[in-house]
């Protein structure tokens, strides 16, 4: 049962980050489409950094999942 609630709880986890993936990559999407003179190379290099640790975090995740297959 514990492991159950644990892969539960990392399936739901898993949802979170993918849709926080999907508006941070509309965000910024937005921003360089719409605002690109208004936002700094810094800000950019921030959003990409945070895209990155998401998909690693996301990658950690499935792989954490694939061990109960």
């Amino acid at each position: 049962m514990g492991m159950l609630m644990k892969k539960k709880d990392l399936e739901s986890a898993l949802r979170r980050l993918e849709a926080d993936l999907e508006d941070l990559e509309e965000t910024m999407s937005f921003n360089l489409s719409y605002s690109s003179a208004h936002i700094g190379g810094a800000q950019v290099r921030k959003d990409e950094q945070a895209l990155d640790e998401l998909r690693q975090e996301i990658d950690r995740i499935r792989t954490l999942l694939k061990a109960y297959e």
